[in-house]
This record gives structure tokens, sequence and C-alpha cells, in this order.
């Protein structure tokens, strides 16, 4: 199930199991990156926005993410090893914050609501990295890595338009600077790794340039428009989607 990208601001993948170990790890990755995009989705209902149509977002996104959040939880738990106890605990973790944040989503957006969520999911993806971890391979671990540098924007987005809601956000600053410092790490360790080619070098940059709205955002005492936000967000998460896709190309060949 997904979205048309014509139609809809985002789409949740289909999950296969018959796929290679690669492309379900990248598929967990958009486990992580994608609550993002559903919380996104969620404030932008909370402030009547209209762009995109968040509501009719929200409402596919939860139905298709909770089909595959199953799917992918029983893959990788049969995958793992037996003595690997813990990931799959992960994994089970990850489930039921991912069940806490289902049942609040499918209610009418509160502030104390979007705060719980935004918690849970970042709790969430610790989680389903954790799940992962002893079947990440250098290169897989690089796959995942662009989901952080796809989740840093995103993240600035939420909680600025969280913000906009009125919903109070302590240590705010001190949140959005580690995100922009963060950034710049992975930035550069994916800029460095051997996966790289010229396009995706090209495609690096581009999200760098990017991400300088986001910089100067924060800087800035105008106040941004909600929907200049989530475009931007979104335009971020495209580059770093057709990055993953090189990655993915490059470590089939090895």
């Amino acid at each position: 199930m997904m979205f048309k990208s014509m139609a809809f601001s985002f789409e949740i993948d289909r999950f296969d199991p018959k796929d290679s170990l690669t492309q379900n790890f990248s598929t967990n990755c958009l486990q992580m990156t994608q609550s993002q995009q559903i919380i996104k989705a969620y404030v932008m209902v909370g402030l009547n926005s209209s762009y995109k149509n968040p509501k009719a977002n929200l409402k596919r996104a939860i139905v298709d993410y909770d089909i595959r959040a199953h799917q992918v939880k029983e893959y990788f738990q049969k995958l793992l090893k037996p003595e690997d106890t813990k990931a799959k605990l992960s994994f089970d973790k990850a489930m039921d914050l991912w069940l806490k944040n289902k049942d609040m989503l499918e209610k009418t957006p509160t502030k104390e609501n979007a705060v719980k969520i935004r918690r849970n999911f970042l709790d969430m993806i610790n989680f389903l990295l954790a799940g992962t971890k002893p079947l990440a391979t250098p290169d897989l671990e690089l796959i995942s890595l662009t989901g952080k540098l796809c989740r840093k924007p995103m993240e600035i987005t939420i909680d600025y338009l969280l913000k906009i809601w009125g919903v109070d956000m302590p240590g705010y600053k001190d949140d959005v600077k580690n995100i922009v410092k963060n950034f710049h790490s992975d930035l550069t360790k994916l800029s460095a790794n051997k996966l790289n080619n010229k396009e995706s070098l090209a495609l690096l940059q581009k999200s760098k340039k990017q991400f300088k709205f986001f910089e100067f955002m924060l800087n800035s005492k105008s106040r941004f428009v909600p929907t200049l936000l989530s475009k931007k967000a979104d335009d971020n998460f495209l580059i770093i989607r057709d990055i993953k896709k090189i990655y993915k190309r490059q470590a089939s060949k090895k």
C-alpha cells in the first residue's frame, strides 16, 4: 500500500519479506523516518493547515504504517538469532510505542498528545535501531545513516511547528543546536564513505544547501509559515531517498 506522490506529500512503502536484507533494512529505516512524517501531518492538522491535505495523509498513513510495522517486527524477529534477545525485545518495545501513538493519532489532535507522540516516536526510533544492530554491516550502517540525515530537517520542522501551535518546548534552543550539529556530522561521514559516486556526492551537497534554509530560519526573528517548512522538509526527504537508492545499488554490487 502506498500513496501516489502526485496526490499526497508522502507514501508508506510496501514491505516484502522476500526482498533482500539490504532492502528490508532500508524499510526498517523508513519506519523511523516516516514516523516523523506522520507526526508532522498530525501537527499540521492541529494547526488547521490544508496544505497537501494532512488530514487525509494521516488517516491513510496510520493504516499503512500499522500494517508495515507488524510485518517489519515479524521479519526481523524471525531473522535474529535466539541469543539476540535484547534486539528482539527492542522490536517489542518499538511496537508498544507505535500502538500507543496509533491510539492518539486516531483522535482529534491535541497539544498534549502531540508532545507524547513526538517523545514516543523518538524513543521508538532508538528501539528500531537497536533491533537491527546484530544484523548491521558497514554498508547497512551507511544506509541507516542516510535516515538520520533525512530526519534532522523533519525534527527541526516538527519542533518549530509545535512552537507555532503554542506548545511549551523546554530546551528548544539546545535541541535544535544539537540537531544542526548532528546533521553536519552525519553529512561529513556520508560524504567520505566508499558507496558514493558522482551522483550521490552531488545529492549530498544539494541536501547541505537545502539545510541552510533551516539554519537561516532558526537564526531569523521572522515567523515562517507552516506550509513552507513542511515543503522544505519533504524536499529534503526526496533528496535523501535518492541517495539511499544509490547506496543500495552500490552495496548490492559487492
